[in-house]
């Protein structure tokens, strides 16, 4: 039976951070305080440091089970289009996938904003690190996620590939439009990646700075 996409859980980093601890340099423009955050950072450290890095750990950890559901989505997707294309006139049915392919698409680009966002958090909060063993620990923790994040992506982009194969095998079935919409859900999967980089690339330096 095919279903549709009403909804996929993407936290917006923007309401987590309202609610979520903030370095002292995140209430003020950042631009404006680069040379006044260098040398404070050179005397001491924001005392929300850890909360701030233990909160990002969680907000990656949300990317991972945000991807998870994407993941789950598109995987039904490879039995919806078996379903629909088994049927004498499919039209109906591919009409609901393109949908749900609209959706999914959404919600990756959501991840992606969510991981440049931490990304940008990450950088912020290099400038505050100093040599900790607890700061340390915790910018491994958000490394771990990072790296959940990544064989979560590989394994929704191993699979988004087979859904896409689906759709090649039965190209008499599509039009255009449908076409356009399976590939551009797999450009957004893929785009994902780069964001996943910047991720851990900023988390690794934190890291090293707390070591």
């Amino acid at each position: 039976m095919i279903f549709a996409l009403f909804f996929i859980a993407s936290a917006l980093p923007a309401r987590a951070a309202d609610q979520a601890p903030t370095l002292w340099q995140e209430r003020f423009f950042w631009d404006a305080l680069l040379t006044a955050r260098d040398r404070l950072a050179r005397q001491q450290s924001d005392p929300m440091m850890i909360p701030v890095m233990k909160a990002i750990a969680g907000q990656v950890a949300q990317q991972v089970a945000n991807l998870a559901q994407i993941h789950q989505y598109v995987r039904a997707q490879g039995d919806n289009l078996r379903y629909a294309y088994a049927q004498p006139d499919p039209q109906a049915s591919l009409d609901t996938i393109i949908n749900n392919f609209e959706t999914l698409t959404t919600g990756c680009d959501q991840v992606r904003q969510n991981l440049y966002y931490l990304t940008a958090r990450q950088r912020l909060a290099q400038s505050q690190a100093l040599p900790d063993p607890e700061m340390y620990q915790t910018g491994l923790l958000i490394l771990g996620q990072v790296q959940q994040l990544q064989l979560t992506l590989n394994a929704l982009y191993v699979d988004m590939t087979a859904v896409r194969g689906v759709v090649v095998e039965n190209n008499w079935a599509n039009d255009r439009h449908f076409s356009n919409k399976t590939e551009e859900l797999m450009r957004s999967i893929v785009r994902v990646q780069d964001a996943v980089f910047s991720v851990y690339n900023a988390g690794y330096e934190l890291a090293m700075r707390c070591r």
